[in-house]
């Protein structure tokens, strides 16, 4: 949605938590002296029977997780194809198998987002989200209360891994999205599925705030037990230096060098776990040191050529293509995420290897040798870089321009001259992060063609 598509239907504080009569907290949270200027009102919208259906979503697929062997489908495959062909508007007359279905791409579902939806989806549950739109047009994403509210068990799933539960409580923050843009929403909230705790959406940017040390004083009262936002936010949150406790930080949106993730862990004291996902269908995987790890067996990933409509062999470099989820509005069938990899299976658990985001750009040497962008990204990751951009002329000088408080452009010039074997001419920018940032996503781009 754009701006003039803000909501304009308030909702009432009963039909946005139909399961909490006490709501003494939220207000807390709301109307705390230290609290930032609120923009937005939201909530769950889960009644007992969204709830039960968020809570069978996670016996299902999360309790004993079950994907699949090389050169098989998934157990659910088939049902779910059959519905797809039954009740989805765009999938009719597609094709009747799986293997005869073509790929699908962002744009069809940003012209078409009406095609999409189930015919058995209820539009009174309708939610709208949009991307940014930093990788291309902006996208309405169409969403409802339960396949919202199953972010929560996603995110559980990778917690566990870490051997980290959110408490859940009435009295108690469980996760606050940090943010530090020049504008976005900004809400606190509560979550039935965690028994009443909060949940809050702040951005740091002073302007949000009443007094200059109010963002600090208010997380550092209300201590969340989880932080998610983008390295650009984190390491914003990073200058104020807060007193906070968290037991995890969840990153994602931009790459998480390891630089930024090795800082974020000494001062916090925590894990961060840099988690890979798309407003499409949300979270899944996070990154270990074999891949990213999938965490979600109600998702089929495959592998696809960038530019043929062909299934690459397994353990082949291509395009992630994605299937499956639990959202009758945008039900996917091998949707194209523009982001590439391989795909491998260790112990019955699928890897995300190498896995770079958006489309593969590949670099020149004057002397026209190819650089990949694994090894340069390899390289910056060791650099406490919050985010980056990286583009090539036609006449192969870089350009660059990097976040961070405290690397230095020769730092980069040193790295890039390094990995560019002293064959490149480089022009580096380094700008200071701040709570007010309006930076999208790492990217690489060039003026040659794509890989």
């Amino acid at each position: 949605m754009d701006a003039s598509s803000d909501p304009q239907i308030a909702l009432t504080d009963a039909e946005r938590f139909p399961l909490l009569e006490d709501l003494s907290f939220l207000d807390a949270l709301k109307q705390d002296a230290y609290a930032p200027k609120f923009n937005f009102k939201s909530g769950d919208r889960l009644d007992a029977v969204r709830l039960s259906k968020v809570n069978t979503y996670k016996a299902q697929y999360y309790n004993e997780k079950v994907f699949w062997n090389e050169g098989e489908i998934p157990i659910w495959l088939t049902g779910y194809l059959k519905w797809c062909l039954q009740t989805v508007p765009f999938y009719q007359n597609k094709g009747r198998d799986f293997d005869s279905f073509s790929t699908i791409s962002r744009e069809d579902i940003r012209k078409y987002p009406y095609l999409f939806v189930s015919n058995e989806a209820d539009l009174k549950e309708l939610l709208v989200y949009y991307t940014s739109g930093s990788t291309g047009p902006k996208l309405d994403v169409l969403f409802d209360a339960v396949s919202q509210a199953s972010w929560l068990p996603q995110i559980e799933s990778v917690l566990k891994d870490f051997d980290i539960s959110i408490t859940k409580n009435k009295d108690t923050t469980a996760i606050a999205l940090i943010c530090a843009q020049e504008k976005t929403l900004t809400y606190a909230s509560l979550s039935a599925y965690l028994e009443g705790a909060g949940i809050l959406k702040i951005n740091l940017n002073p302007s949000e705030w009443n007094h200059p040390d109010d963002a600090k004083k208010y997380l550092e009262k209300y201590n969340p037990q989880i932080l998610t936002g983008d390295p650009i936010a984190f390491m914003a949150l990073l200058d104020l230096k807060p007193k906070l406790t968290p037991k995890a930080l969840l990153s994602s949106a931009m790459k998480l060098t390891k630089g930024t993730k090795g800082k974020l862990e000494a001062y916090f004291k925590c894990p961060v776990i840099d988690l890979y996902s798309l407003t499409e269908c949300r979270n899944i995987g996070y990154a270990s040191e074999y891949g990213h790890k999938v965490i979600r067996p109600d998702l089929y990933l495959e592998i696809f050529d960038e530019h043929e409509d062909v299934q690459l062999p397994y353990g082949e470099r291509g395009e992630l293509v994605v299937t499956g989820g639990i959202n009758p509005f945008l039900p996917l069938i091998r949707y194209r995420t523009g982001d590439f990899c391989s795909l491998k299976i260790e112990n019955g658990v699928p890897y995300l290897v190498d896995l770079e985001a958006r489309n593969p750009v590949v670099f020149f040497t004057k002397s026209e040798v190819k650089i990949n962008t694994i090894d340069i990204s390899n390289r910056l990751s060791k650099l406490s870089l919050a985010g980056f951009k990286m583009h090539q002329e036609k006449d192969k000088r870089i350009q660059f321009t990097g976040y961070s408080n405290d690397v230095t452009s020769e730092e980069i010039i040193e790295v890039l001259n390094s990995i560019f074997k002293n064959d490149i001419d480089i022009v580096a920018e380094i700008q200071k992060i701040s709570q007010n940032n309006s930076i999208d996503k790492s990217q690489y781009s060039s003026d040659f063609s794509i890989l």
